[in-house]
């Protein structure tokens, strides 16, 4: 019983002096992102809405995706520099695959408008052709959904120290 009383009368001394335990009564603000613009620099009209789409998607997953109203941070997303290459087989002279490459960069600003964060990347990512025009382009933008996990959960990663 000596024991307990002592404990507890230790912890509201050290409460006192403004000390909290690890876990009570921090100010762990929940990050809320809100995507502002998705700014699609590139001939494919798609890539932009498949990114955005993405975007919501994942950060929603996350428990991060918010309003305009009750965000933390809010996030403009560009993309450019689209390019394919097609691969060709020399005993065919037909390509089998193509590549897909752009740059994405995501810049991330606070409530008052200051740029807290702005990161880019390339994106590569490989898919079939098909002599089907829909089933090529379901799989372009297979290829793409795939990348984007990735590069959000890159993101993430690489911001936390600004904004965890």
């Amino acid at each position: 019983m000596k024991k307990v009383l002592l404990c507890c009368i230790l912890s509201i001394m050290i409460s006192s002096c403004g000390y909290t335990m690890a876990g009570f009564g921090g100010k762990n603000v929940p990050i809320k992102y809100y995507i502002n613009t998705v700014n699609n620099n590139t001939i494919d009209t798609s890539i932009g809405d498949i990114i955005q789409l993405e975007a919501e998607r994942f950060f929603l997953s996350y428990n991060e995706l918010s309003s305009y109203k009750n965000a933390t941070y809010f996030m403009d997303i560009d993309i450019e520099n689209l390019k394919y290459i097609n691969p060709v087989l020399s005993a065919t002279d037909e390509a089998s695959s193509t590549n897909i490459y752009y740059e994405i960069t995501i810049i991330v600003t606070d409530i008052e408008g200051r740029e807290i964060y702005s990161w880019n990347t390339t994106v590569s990512k490989s898919f079939t052709i098909s002599s089907s025009v829909a089933t090529a382009l379901q799989n372009r933008e297979q290829a793409i959904k795939s990348s984007l996990n990735d590069i959000f959960t890159t993101f993430r990663i690489s911001i936390s120290p600004k904004v965890y």
